[in-house]
């Protein structure tokens, strides 16, 4: 069986080679988190979406099935990690187990990408489990 290719376009590219990532809420409410997706790509239960948050919104702690890569494209947040906060920029890729408590505090507005093994839509109940601090 041939599988198609599958291209996902979140942004624009500039002239002068400068990412234009356009701002504001995404199309999917996200359950248990204040934050809006864009699917971007699914090939089985491996996930690609586009995550924003306002400033000082974010995610509860929480841990999912799967493991995911975060990429952050806009922005600058916190990710809670097995209760310890971490600074995190953009243009760096961050993996965090599913399975370790974690939550993300955006400081300003944030705009990320998670690719993300067995992972559940934006949208689904069942996308993340919340942990009680």
């Amino acid at each position: 069986m041939t599988l198609k290719i599958q291209i996902a376009e979140f942004a624009e590219m500039w002239e002068n080679w400068e990412l234009n990532i356009t701002s504001g809420k995404r199309p999917i409410q996200m359950k248990h988190s204040d934050g809006t997706a864009q699917e971007l790509l699914l090939l089985n239960k491996f996930w690609a979406d586009l995550i924003r948050f306002d400033a000082g919104k974010g995610v509860w702690n929480h841990t999912h099935e799967g493991d995911h890569i975060l990429l952050v494209l806009k922005g600058n947040w916190f990710v809670e990690y097995d209760w310890i906060d971490y600074e995190l920029t953009p243009w760096i890729a961050y993996m965090v187990p599913g399975s370790v408590d974690h939550a993300i505090k955006a400081t300003s507005e944030l705009i990320l990408i998670a690719i993300a093994n067995d992972h559940r839509p934006a949208d689904s109940e069942d996308r993340l489990d919340i942990v009680q601090k």
